[in-house]
Order: C-alpha cells, then sequence, then structure tokens
C-alpha cells in the first residue's frame, strides 16, 4: 500500500483559487488530477519484521497489518535527514536550461 499524503492548508483562502471553482493544484508532471502519483518502493524493515508481520495471524490488510506498530503523519514529518547535496529543493526553479516551466495557476 502507499499512501500519499500533502498538506494542502496554506491553500486555504478561496479567494487565492481560480474563480471558476477549479482546484489550482498541478503535480510536476503537469497532472492536474492528483491521480499521476509515483513512488519507488525502499526495502526499509528492520531484521525479519516484515516475515513476523505476514505470518501473523492477523493477516495484512491495508495500514493494519499484524502486530506491526504505525506511526502518524505529524511523527514521520518530524523526521528530517540531513542535505547531502547543495542544490535549491523549495520554492519555483527559475530556469531551467533548455526547458519553459509549466505553470501551476
Amino acid at each position: 500500500m502507499l499512501e500519499i499524503v500533502w498538506d494542502t492548508t496554506q491553500f486555504n483562502n478561496k479567494a487565492d483559487w481560480p474563480t471558476d471553482g477549479s482546484q489550482p493544484f498541478v503535480l510536476s508532471t503537469g497532472d492536474t488530477t492528483g491521480f499521476g502519483q509515483h513512488g519507488d518502493y525502499v526495502f526499509g524493515w528492520k531484521d525479519d519484521s516484515l516475515q513476523k508481520a505476514m505470518d501473523d495471524a492477523k493477516g495484512c490488510m491495508g495500514a493494519n497489518c499484524g502486530s506491526l506498530k504505525t506511526q502518524q503523519p505529524d511523527a514521520g514529518n518530524a523526521c528530517k535527514v540531513p542535505r547531502r547535496v547543495n542544490e535549491d529543493a523549495e520554492g519555483w526553479l527559475s530556469e531551467l536550461p533548455g526547458m519553459e516551466m509549466p505553470m501551476a495557476m
């Protein structure tokens, strides 16, 4: 299961939205529907915890998997990894050689 959560609370002001009622969000792929999500699988289970969860009589369904403990998004978002590459990762790219940037709104 892959669940993607976007915090859009900074866009709660309806005055900032298009007057025709359409939603203004566009993914970097150009997708305006939000259905074009992408995720890469990276194995991150400690020891044999995945096998134990799969063998558990309670089974796995969605986010509930055997005896595994779950983590709330706020706790996961509090985890910070130091930057290893010095590059702009926030805001709009002002220029990308050979490419035109699409407008989000």
